[in-house]
């Protein structure tokens, strides 16, 4: 048998890579030289590098050496990734058949924190026997590595389901409804609480053969039992994860879990109901730009404007969501069977079901027809307009804001303000058009590092078990170059440790000339600045603010930098900090992070962590 050569094992990492689009081919090339000039492993070359993340490492090496990775089984393509692990289809050797394998990643062999929860998900799993659930088939350990084998559910998901046709129908959302509460009532029954509910986790496919449901129909797998808990705290600890994460999706948890409060099956309902909104309106009911303003959302009750929701929907469905996402869990609906109950009497569901009415998400047939309503005849149900964008609700509330500080310092500042500027442009450009991330929340994919800052930064893991960018350096910095639109938003996430130096996010910069001036927002010791300087490490001119900025070194916080008609504006945690004018700095330029930690005596990487960056096109609502 011919042995293969180094170069034939890189190319062929490399391909994977391509294939699986954990590289770009700018990305491929510089990785393919430097391998080449050096030598050495290339797994470990790309990590210096920045061009793979850990887990992008993991899953290329599994997919070059399929049956290396656990005895009996054959990785055959990649399904998904998550924080902890990542889920393979794969061939179980001595029963031919097709399994999903999912196996904890190598650099999380060694958290006791992430094994537990592993070890957890598939002894969950074990106890399940529901159509509705996805079966565990297996679970094992090799070379310190955990790993489980569970039934290959050949379908989609409903996050997916969305992404590529929009809302779904309400006849269709009400059946993925019943059919995971009733999973989760069996889950229940075995004192299983899921704990991650959302449209990821549930899993769309053909019924069976001789199924009872109808031609076109499609039933529900509910997957991913990693942060599931015992009801008894006795049977099992119920706290797997270290006190200052968070544990599950922001988006679709209750209020109850977010506060680390105890949870009941409640809290499934709820993220339920927070799942089937999405489904039916396009958006989760609450989108706080960040994690301190989605907790305060979630504390009321959702206050909704009709004329914003984009179907008509009959009020007593609407009543329904509503309970479900209530903040107080004594409002929801009291049991499982309940809610059934409830889903069952929308116009005589159950006897639609056998009159083959609850149809696939591909179908586009009328939905109030669907399950015998009349949109315009039914006196609950509430006429609504056109979808809009699913920000709308945090743009205007920003914009009422932007406003109001621009009043309050033209009245405080007066003449002074004046003098710098007669007029500051207005801010029309706040509806969202389309977004287009600048980060792919994996490698610095897009991303431009230069000179003697190569491999100063990376992708690691942040305090809430998210990937970041950061820089394992002192004085460092990276250069995102931006997509051409219109009117653009920059927007990212930042989470900086002001006690270990300054970290600035710079904007409108000149990529030829990096002594160009450009705008800066600093996060220091001594607060939040706005200002222009004219290089990486310059002093920093401040600029008049409009609020006395408010932040936190314990989470991460969002930061807004718009294009205006004269000005660049720039909010922080959607309040407004100040604006700089283009006359200043120019109206184009590129995005870039700066990290300063030279004056610190023992500086600790990392001084800040980046994520969710991305561009939005503005126009006006």
């Amino acid at each position: 048998m011919p042995v293969s050569s180094p170069n034939d094992e890189y190319e062929r990492f490399i391909e994977i890579c391509l294939q699986q689009e954990l590289l770009s081919h700018e990305d491929a090339d510089t990785l393919r030289e430097t391998v080449t000039n050096r030598g050495g492993w290339i797994g470990q070359t790309a990590l210096q590098k920045g061009i793979l993340s850990p887990t992008d490492l993991d899953i290329a090496e599994s997919l070059q050496y399929p049956t290396r990775v656990v005895p009996s089984y054959e990785i055959l393509s990649l399904i998904g990734r998550g924080g902890m692990g990542v889920v393979y289809r794969a061939r179980q050797l001595d029963l031919e058949r097709t399994v999903a394998l999912k196996t904890i990643l190598a650099n999380q062999i060694s958290n006791p924190v992430s094994t537990a929860r592993f070890e957890r998900e598939a002894k969950s799993l074990a106890r399940l026997q529901h159509p509705n659930i996805v079966q565990a088939l297996n679970f094992g350990r090799h070379e310190g590595r955990y790993h489980f084998a569970m039934e290959y559910v050949e379908g989609r998901t409903c996050e997916q389901a969305i992404r590529d046709e929009g809302p779904l129908p309400l006849a269709t959302v009400w059946s993925i409804v019943r059919q995971v509460a009733s999973g989760l009532l069996h889950a229940f029954n075995h004192d299983l609480i899921h704990r991650d509910i959302k449209p990821a986790n549930l899993i769309l496919l053909s019924p069976p053969e001789g199924s009872f449901m109808p031609k076109g129909s499609e039933m529900v797998k509910i997957t991913d039992f990693g942060l599931a808990i015992f009801v008894d705290p006795h049977t099992q600890d119920m706290k797997l994860t270290s006190s200052d994460k968070l544990v599950g999706s922001p988006a679709y948890m209750s209020p109850e879990q977010f506060g680390g409060e105890a949870v009941d099956f409640k809290t499934d309902m709820y993220a339920l109901g927070a799942t089937a909104w999405h489904l039916i309106f396009g958006a989760p009911p609450f989108q706080g730009r960040s994690i301190a303003h989605l907790s305060l959302e979630k504390s009321k009750p959702l206050a909704i404007e009709l004329a914003e929701l984009p179907i008509v929907i009959p009020g007593e469905q609407l009543s329904l969501l509503m309970e479900m996402i209530s903040p107080n869990p004594d409002h929801r609906p009291a049991s499982y069977e309940t809610l059934i109950d409830r889903v069952d009497r929308f116009s005589d569901y159950q006897s639609r079901i056998r009159q083959g009415a609850i149809v696939s998400t591909s179908s586009h047939e009328d939905v109030t027809q669907s399950i015998g309503i009349s949109a315009v005849a039914q006196t609950d149900a509430v006429p609504i307009a056109s979808p809009t964008p699913n920000t709308s609700a945090w743009v205007s509330r920003r914009s009422v804001g932007a406003i109001a500080g621009i009043l309050v310092l033209i009245c405080l500042l007066g003449g002074i303000w004046m003098l710098r500027k007669t007029v500051r442009g207005p801010r029309l450009y706040t509806q969202i058009v389309t977004s287009t991330p600048l980060y792919d929340g994996e490698t610095l994919s897009g991303w431009a590092i230069g000179g003697s800052m190569i491999g100063a930064w990376k992708t690691m893991e942040a305090p809430d078990a998210s990937t970041a960018i950061v820089s394992t350096s002192r004085r460092s910095a990276i250069t995102r170059e931006l997509p051409v639109v219109d009117h653009p938003r920059i927007s990212l996430f930042v989470w900086p440790d002001v006690h270990s130096g300054t970290v600035d996010i710079d904007f409108a910069v000149d990529a030829a000339d990096r002594l160009d001036v450009r705008g800066c927002l600093r996060f220091s010791e001594s607060g939040v600045t706005l200002g222009t300087k004219n290089s990486d490490f310059d002093e920093l001119k401040q600029v008049p603010l409009l609020s006395a900025p408010l932040y936190q070194n314990d989470r991460y916080m969002v930061v807004d930098i718009e294009r205006q008609v004269d000005d660049w504006y720039v909010f922080l945690e959607e309040q407004p900090v100040g604006t700089i004018s283009f006359d200043r700095i120019g109206d184009t330029g590129s995005l870039r992070l700066v990290i300063d930690g030279s004056s610190v005596k023992e500086f600790q990487p990392p001084l800040a962590y980046f994520s969710d960056a991305r561009i939005e096109n503005l126009a006006t609502p």
